[in-house]
């Protein structure tokens, strides 16, 4: 169970929206601790895909004030913007993984297991279980298929436990 809330950003949308050019996007979020403390003053939020079924780890999307490249735009009134980056949060609030590449499509499993680009990590140690060809799922495993992980010591099939992390290899 997570130990804090979301609570809208208490900000001038309208002035906030024209500043940072957002468009219509009005549905910021802050983290609040139980106590009603902010934990950071980072923005979020939620996005499509934002599920509550794995209740360690949170993925959501984190807003920071970003200006774009000249080879961008010059234009002024256009360079200033809210750069979105999908991040992972234990559930204390804490960034455990930021993806700095706005194009990939990060997918957190159920325990500490998420997948981006065919690959399967490790949230709390980063290890990377390998490049994934099909996977399954139970209960408490995952079971991935790297017949063709470039690492050929990582080839067969690894069963994972979605809890603890450890696995275990069949060649």
């Amino acid at each position: 169970m997570r130990n804090f809330e979301f609570q809208h950003a208490n900000i001038d949308y309208y002035d906030y929206r024209l500043h940072w050019n957002v468009g219509k996007l009005d549905d910021f979020l802050y983290l609040i601790k139980k106590d009603g403390s902010q934990i950071n003053k980072i923005l979020y939020r939620k996005g499509d895909l934002y599920n509550e079924n794995n209740r360690d780890y949170f993925l959501l999307l984190k807003y920071t004030e970003n200006y774009y490249d000249d080879k961008i735009t010059q234009d002024k009134n256009r360079k200033r913007h809210l750069k979105s980056e999908w991040c992972i949060l234990d559930k204390d609030g804490n960034e455990k993984i930021v993806f700095d590449n706005s194009f990939c499509s990060p997918y957190l499993h159920r325990g500490l297991i998420y997948s981006v680009d065919h690959k399967y990590y490790n949230i709390e140690t980063g290890y990377c279980y390998g490049s994934v060809s099909s996977s399954m799922s139970s209960d408490t495993f995952i079971f991935l298929n790297t017949e063709f992980d470039k690492d050929k010591t990582k080839r067969g099939v690894i069963k994972i436990n979605k809890f603890d992390g450890t696995f275990e290899l069949f060649q």
